[in-house]
């Protein structure tokens, strides 16, 4: 009896402590990741671009992001520093905070998950429909007309470019076609360009003739809808996978602080 008691014990000391390891490093990775992005928003936030100085001309753009990129990482540190702290010294009230703060997490994500499932539609209308409004704009602004009366903002152009540069699509729809017959394109129909020969002041930058004119390399064929279309179908399946198994990892998260929180009190 005495021998199986202590077995007992044993399995229990050795399952805990696996548990606070995941607890710890879990939360060292979380409280890594909110310091970065801390760091980084508090780097362009001060407009220090030594370290990336083609950055630099858009450092009015990107202020829009630092702000709840900061927020978001002060809220992993937040986060990452209790469940660190917590798993360490078996603390009820900071296991506690800890599991409460993930469970409000893991139903956010569950609640979103069924949100994008059952407005699926919905969504997608609300998004083809910013983004027909955005393109029209920029196509009549600046293939329709000359350009000197623009119907878009600098930023609005820029953001134009750079999503089609990150997609890997040119136009709304059915390629360059979308821009007119003359084979003129915005830059970021180029699989070669970076953003750094757009200047918010000249117009001009917003189209080129060609890309290999240009020097910008070769011309993406597909339209931005029909290409997101394909990435969703792709790669749709394993985005669902990875969601599922970020919630099931905080789940275990929350049965590893609940665990400890019981064999420190019973100890």
């Amino acid at each position: 009896c005495y021998s199986k008691k202590n077995d007992e014990a044993v399995v229990s000391t050795q399952s805990t402590g696996i548990l606070k390891a995941i607890l710890i490093i879990t939360n060292v990775v979380v409280l890594a990741a909110g310091i970065a992005l801390l760091v980084i928003g508090g780097i362009f936030l001060n407009k220090d671009f030594d370290f990336y100085p083609d950055l630099e001309q858009y450092s009015t753009s990107v202020n829009a992001v630092l702000i709840p990129m900061m927020v978001l990482g002060g809220i992993l540190l937040l986060v990452g520093l209790i469940g660190c702290i917590g798993a360490c010294s078996g603390k009820a009230g900071l296991l506690n905070c800890y599991f409460i703060v993930v469970l409000v997490v893991v139903l956010l994500e569950v609640a979103l998950i069924i949100v994008c499932v059952v407005k699926k539609d919905d969504v997608k209308e609300v998004v083809l429909d910013a983004a027909d409004d955005l393109f029209s704009r920029y196509k009549l602004s600046y293939f329709d007309n000359d350009g000197s009366s623009p119907n878009v903002t600098a930023t609005e152009a820029l953001a134009v470019n750079v999503m089609m540069g990150i997609v890997g699509c040119c136009g709304l729809t059915n390629g360059s076609v979308y821009w007119g017959s003359d084979g003129s394109v915005p830059p970021g129909c180029c699989s070669d360009w970076s953003g750094e020969s757009i200047n918010s002041s000249d117009f001009s930058d917003y189209k080129v003739t060609s890309c290999s004119a240009g020097g910008y390399g070769t011309e993406y064929t597909n339209g931005c809808t029909e290409e997101v279309e394909s990435i969703m179908s792709e790669f749709g399946v394993v985005i669902i996978v990875v969601v599922v198994a970020v919630i099931v990892f905080e789940l275990i998260c929350m049965c590893a602080a609940c665990y400890s929180k019981k064999n420190d009190m019973v100890a």
